[in-house]
């Protein structure tokens, strides 16, 4: 007799002897199971684990039965009990896990993808796609914790405006990767919309402590501590910021208006009224390097150059503005201003006027 005949007989007898030994509703069960009878398997396999509670084999086909049945909770505790038991399906466990896991994952992806494309995001039927999407992932997370899904929960219940389970999430969001500076970022952005400044700040820093050099970290977390009266940690920020990211319009633009604003206080001191009017030209000609089509900057920059009674220089860049914004009547009042400290008259009535004309439209 050739060997392989002989292995051959041996391993139909180990199968025999194995089938022979099982509990009968298990044996069942997996009859139906390999015949797709789920309701027949289901209610088989409960009763072989119920018999048998510490046969690995009957929770591994509990497990396969349940996620079938689309019940992913019990799929998971089945398959964690025989794995428990012992590791004999180990190979077969995690690649049902996957299987699931990739299957809802981009179930989840694609009903976010669909709501992107919706033109009416408060519609009611972006409602259900989000509650489906919602639903995908959360079956996902099931199976394991994942970053990216619990994020994609956060931004679907933040469009449903449900604050509280956006928070759950966000949470986990930072539990499930803690090392990752963009779960951070989002749940101090979320106390910012709050105008909890120093919950945000808190978690900025995580964010820092991660990424030093995120730009986005970086600018939000000095508009918090600006925010919440923290005026010299503010500025230190904005100029790291605008160190690490200088081609940001918006970076130099928050410190100019801070800066601003701080020689604007009452009760200041003229010197010190002075070094803020200083810095904040500074940040505002950064602005008007990097975009001079901002048109806030020449309403910004154009009063501080006022305020330094730099009125050639504004004579320049409020021209300039004129160029870019001809109906701005703001632009037109600053230049109507400056032209009669330089004792341009005609100059100084013309742009009054055109002034005054824009402003009644």
């Amino acid at each position: 007799m050739k060997k392989s005949y002989v292995l051959l007989i041996m391993t139909l007898a180990l199968i025999i002897l194995l089938a022979a030994c099982r509990d009968p509703s298990l044996e069942q069960a997996i009859i139906d199971y390999k015949g797709s009878r789920w309701d027949q398997a289901y209610a088989s396999i409960k009763k072989a684990v119920e018999k048998v509670p510490q046969d690995p084999e009957a929770w591994y086909y509990y497990g396969e039965i349940a996620g079938q049945q689309g019940d992913i909770k019990e799929m998971v505790d089945a398959y964690d009990k025989s794995s428990a038991l012992k590791n004999t399906f180990e190979v077969q466990i995690q690649n049902s896990r996957n299987r699931y896991f990739s299957k809802f994952y981009n179930s989840g992806v694609q009903s976010y993808n669909s709501f992107i494309k919706l033109e009416d995001k408060e519609s009611e039927n972006a409602s259900k796609v989000l509650n489906k999407m919602i639903d995908e992932f959360q079956k996902a997370l099931i199976i394991k914790k994942d970053f990216q899904a619990n994020r994609l929960i956060s931004i679907a219940y933040n469009n449903l405006k449900d604050d509280e389970n956006r928070l759950k999430y966000l949470i986990l969001t930072t539990e499930s990767k803690p090392d990752s500076a963009l779960g951070w970022i989002d749940l101090g952005f979320y106390f910012r919309t709050l105008k909890e400044y120093e919950k945000s700040i808190e978690y900025f820093e995580k964010a820092l402590k991660i990424e030093p050099e995120n730009t986005n970290a970086l600018t939000l977390y000095a508009e918090c501590l600006d925010f919440s009266g923290k005026k010299e940690e503010a500025i230190a920020a904005y100029k790291n910021a605008v160190e690490v990211n200088p081609e940001e319009k918006a970076i130099p633009f928050n410190l100019g208006l801070l800066f601003y604003k701080e020689a604007n206080r009452e009760n200041i001191e003229d010197t010190d009224r002075i070094k803020y009017l200083g810095d904040a030209e500074i940040y505002f000609e950064k602005v008007y390097d990097l975009d001079p089509e901002f048109k806030e900057i020449y309403d910004l920059y154009g009063r501080v150059l006022i305020d330094l009674k730099k009125f050639d220089v504004a004579e320049q860049l409020l021209l300039e503005g004129t160029k870019y914004f001809p109906d701005a009547a703001s632009i037109w009042t600053n230049l109507s201003y400056v032209f009669a400290n330089l004792n341009k008259v005609d100059k100084a009535n013309e742009a009054a006027k055109k002034a005054k004309e824009l402003s009644e439209l």
